[in-house]
């Protein structure tokens, strides 16, 4: 046979990857800036008093029973208080998840650094272990915080409480 009959394929790798161009640069820092802009929202907003401004839980509504991220709004404005106890109270697998989406964020900052382009999530093996980790800790934490059993049910999402005082306000609005 000939020799140019023989001859391997080219390897696809060795191609450089296409380089994004334009908005693609200030796309990580308008995600950063939204994200910023609805925490300070949240923590200017309380869930239970300003109800108008945050959508009511389907699952909720539809079940009965506490999603997996029921909790999460007041979680979150109690954390924006300096309210650690209340947060956790409110939502432990936020809290908890804190400390594994900080160690992605530094994943992907240090990725950044290194290579000069914001990496795709969900590309990197070591951003993959994390994610897992919070999609499981949810997960499992929506199916445990609905038992009915002793134990189980302190985790459930506390009741609304609504301040005298909140109501004066909303009647006062109205």
């Amino acid at each position: 046979m000939p020799d140019d009959l023989q001859q391997e394929p080219p390897l696809l790798t060795d191609y450089p990857p296409p380089k994004r161009k334009g908005w693609w640069k200030l796309f990580p820092f308008l995600v950063i800036a939204v994200l910023v802009g609805v925490v300070f929202f949240i923590s200017q907003y309380e869930p239970v008093a300003n109800r108008q401004y945050y959508p009511q839980c389907g699952f909720k509504k539809a079940t009965g029973y506490d999603c997996p991220g029921c909790g999460g709004l007041r979680a979150t404005h109690a954390m924006t208080k300096g309210n650690i106890a209340g947060a956790f109270r409110f939502h432990p697998g936020f809290v908890l998840s804190l400390p594994i989406i900080g160690y992605l964020i530094v994943l992907w900052i240090r990725e950044w650094r290194r290579k000069g382009e914001m990496p795709v999530p969900l590309t990197q093996p070591k951003c993959n272990r994390p994610l897992v980790w919070i999609a499981m800790l949810f997960i499992s934490f929506g199916i445990v915080r609905n038992i009915p059993v002793k134990p189980f049910s302190w985790l459930a999402t506390p009741p609304i409480e609504v301040k005298n005082s909140d109501l004066n306000k909303t009647s006062l609005q109205q």
